[in-house]
């Protein structure tokens, strides 16, 4: 058994090497096959070692060796992978997922595959020794090669089934323990970032999403089906089957665990027709399936209803935010109505959830779901844009009437576009400064621990000041930052800053400049080098540096 899981692995993810370091003859087998055409390649010999293995105690092993060969004198190795699958041997129908393994021409990196000696780019003889699984539906279990694609590099390629393979001893039989379990089903559910209300647009129709998990601890999980009850009784399904693929290893449901015995999040959609009536849809039916082909039914499952809506029952229209630019500079920030005109309401429209934002997710907040009904038969909600710039556009949105019918609105849902974006209060007036004043103006030049008090006065703006840059300047107009940092936000008043003298300060005289910050990261300097830079109010802001050695 733990050979047979490493087996599964390497195929999975060393079985892409192989596949990879086939160089062009893979290439060929994907880009250049075409069933029944010609081709200067082919497979001259295919069998296994032996016509039966005994698998029961879950050790068995059995080779297949196959020849490859091609007739065009540009071929340059081969490449390609090969399959094998448990087969019904009364009608020849397959059961489970494949065994399969890549092989190119050093064999396979993970070693399970080996080129005999004596090969060239015209003829190479392949052995690839399997391990047989132990569980099957009966006590004997047929295994054929289902299929064998290839490459030789030079632009020929074969991808050969059962009507060409049927030309050699492709099949062996295996005593096999037989499966008594069958694949459990430990979750169903709606598929992660899917909702319980989808659009289906008229003459388009619409998809259900689902998650499952399940196990299987004998031969592993095959596949199986997901069936759908809705209005009126009309069903639909959807189906998943796990298998090899050349690129990727095994695939087709999620998360596989070893040999398939258990699959997690296994996603399964079931597409619905147009023209079918709205309502709910509720799974009704998981049927799973056993590599040893044993299916299971599950009924009476309580997953939740998905309501499916083309907007044809219950609509909406004038969708719109009043006013559609709010003040979100200030604390609190002021609240706008999202109001729609709604059509088609039976027993008037218990809710309206606001689901998706395009742009800056989570800076709008929907304070309620319960709409307040105007005079004019238009319904708002409230909504409030988070502190700071943000332009909410509004991409999906879910009303329910007082009957249960659902309209859906928003490009997230795939549904009609709804039109309506919230935005702050554009940041228009920048921080102006009235005056400025500093406490003391004169320190020793070894003074680094008196605080030094800078007031600033500012005149009212749109997004105020919470962040301030302080420098000291010069005689030669040189500014050295002193302290940077964030301010509690100030729209207008004084805003106080100590300082201290940097270590090092030469005495002379120095002024003071500055850069202001507003909440919409604008900035405005004062008393800075440059033209840039406004001038400080009431002239320059000193500070004089004595000599400790000359003070007195």
């Amino acid at each position: 058994m733990i050979r047979l899981r490493r087996l599964l692995v390497s195929m999975t993810a060393a079985g892409v090497a192989c596949i990879l370091s086939a160089g062009p003859g893979v290439a060929a087998a994907r880009h250049h096959t075409a069933a029944g055409a010609s081709s200067a390649m082919g497979v001259s010999a295919l069998s296994f070692g032996a016509r039966s293995v005994d698998a029961t105690s879950g050790s068995a092993t059995i080779e297949l060796t196959w020849t490859m060969t091609s007739s065009n004198p540009d071929a340059s190795g081969f490449g390609g992978d090969i399959h094998i699958r448990r087969m019904n041997a009364r009608t020849g129908a397959y059961l489970g997922t494949e065994l399969a393994a890549g092989f190119d021409s050093q064999g396979s990196p993970s070693g399970d595959v080996t080129i005999k000696a004596g090969a060239t780019s015209a003829s190479a003889t392949y052995t690839w020794t399997i391990p047989v699984p132990q569980y099957g539906a009966t006590k004997k279990t047929t295994w054929a090669v289902e299929k064998i694609h290839g490459g030789d590099g030079a632009g020929d390629s074969i991808d050969w089934t059962a009507p060409r393979l049927s030309l050699f001893p492709r099949t062996f039989i295996a005593r096999t323990t037989v499966d008594q379990g069958f694949p459990s089903l430990d979750r169903i559910a709606l598929a992660q970032g899917t909702r319980a209300t989808v659009y289906g647009a008229p003459g388009q129709g619409a998809t259900l999403r689902y998650q499952l998990d399940s196990q299987e601890n004998e031969s592993g999980v095959y596949g199986g089906t997901v069936v759908a009850t809705g209005p009126n009784g009309r069903t639909v399904r959807g189906s998943f089957a796990i298998g090899w693929d050349w690129s990727e290893g095994y695939q087709g449901c999620g998360y596989i665990g070893w040999i398939q015995r258990q699959v997690l999040d296994c996603a399964v959609t079931l597409p619905l027709p147009a023209g079918l009536p709205e309502g709910d849809w509720k799974v009704t039916e998981v049927d799973l399936t056993s590599n040893a082909g044993v299916t299971h039914a599950y009924t009476g499952l309580s997953e939740a209803a998905v309501h499916v809506t083309s907007d044809s029952v219950l609509s909406a229209t004038g969708f719109a935010f009043t006013p559609s630019q709010i003040d979100s500079w200030h604390s609190p920030v002021e609240t706008a109505q999202l109001s729609l005109r709604p059509s088609g309401a039976l027993g008037g429209i218990s809710s309206v959830q606001l689901t998706d934002w395009g742009n800056n997710a989570n800076r709008c907040d929907q304070l309620s779901t319960t709409p307040t009904v105007q005079a004019d038969g238009t319904i708002t909600v409230p909504v409030r844009g988070t502190r700071g710039q943000f332009s909410c556009v509004l991409t999906g949105l879910i009303i329910t009437d007082g009957h249960g019918d659902q309209a859906v609105y928003g490009s997230s849902l795939g549904a009609p576009d709804i039109g309506a974006t919230l935005t702050n209060i554009p940041d228009t007036v920048l921080p102006t400064v009235d005056a400025v004043t500093i406490n003391p103006d004169t320190m020793a030049a070894n003074d680094t621990q008196t605080w030094i008090k800078l007031t600033i006065d500012v005149s009212a703006s749109t997004a105020g000041v919470n962040g301030i840059d302080l420098y000291l300047i010069d005689a030669s107009g040189q500014a050295a930052p002193i302290q940077s940092g964030g301010v509690t936000t100030t729209f207008s008043g004084p805003i106080d800053e100590y300082i201290t003298l940097p270590r090092g300060t030469a005495p002379g005289v120095y002024s003071i400049g500055f850069r202001l910050q507003d909440q919409a990261y604008k900035t405005v300097s004062y008393g800075l080098p440059g033209s840039g830079s406004r001038p400080m109010p009431g002239g320059p802001v000193t500070l004089r540096v004595t000599d400790p050695a000359t003070a007195g």
